[in-house]
């Protein structure tokens, strides 16, 4: 057997690829006009990142990159505009309530939207390392996503935590940003989301037991 490399060069490489993944990242929402290319593109990092995660071994980035943005291209657009298209009705809906009157009914339906909207935030942390790892149905996705966010609390509030600390450093070092960029994020997210997903094939009880 192969020894493992070495703790630096292992931090080397994932430093490399992750500045490599946020280049991709971004040329191929670009060529997409971020319109259609936004969201594969994005699928794509995870997958990538879920690889490196999850299996632990040499990947070839740009070739994996670029297979799972073309196989998830349709899958992955319909995914990632109806939470856009949520989203976009839960911010209306914000702005609408503020115009209210003050009184029970405007207290309510602002308690209702919240709810909905921490229930929303929960779901997108994990959809994109749910996409790349399981194969389901479309309308599975929300649903499977939401069951892990409160079935794994630890692992939510790492990733809110990781997630946070993140912007923190972009906030603070600004250049890290155009470097990094999305897939630090990623990174992040896919991390913290492998240790509540089974590294077989599974069913929705392993996931969550």
């Amino acid at each position: 057997m192969f020894e493992r490399s070495p703790w630096y060069m292992r931090i080397g490489t994932l430093a490399f690829n992750l500045v490599l993944l946020n280049l991709l990242w971004f040329i191929f929402s670009l060529l997409g006009l971020f319109i259609v290319g936004l969201f594969p593109a994005t699928a794509a990092m995870f997958a990538v990142l879920r690889q490196s995660v999850m299996e632990d071994e040499d990947i070839s980035v740009i070739k994996l990159f670029w297979s799972k943005f073309k196989s998830e291209f349709i899958m992955s657009n319909i995914i990632g505009y109806l939470f856009l298209l949520v989203g976009l009705i839960l911010y209306i809906d914000l702005r609408v309530l503020q115009l209210l009157d003050t009184g029970l009914l405007q207290l309510t339906l602002a308690s209702i939207t919240v709810v909905i909207g921490f229930v929303y935030l929960l779901t997108l942390l994990f959809i994109f390392p749910l996409f790349v790892h399981f194969d389901l149905k479309i309308w599975q996705y929300p649903k499977h996503a939401l069951i892990l966010a409160i079935a794994k609390p630890f692992q939510t509030i790492m990733m809110i935590g990781g997630l946070a600390i993140v912007l923190y450093i972009y906030i603070n070092f600004p250049v890290l940003i155009f470097i990094f960029g999305m897939s630090l994020i990623s990174f992040v997210m896919m991390k913290i989301a492998s240790y509540s997903l089974p590294r077989k094939e599974f069913t929705l009880n392993e996931a969550v037991e």
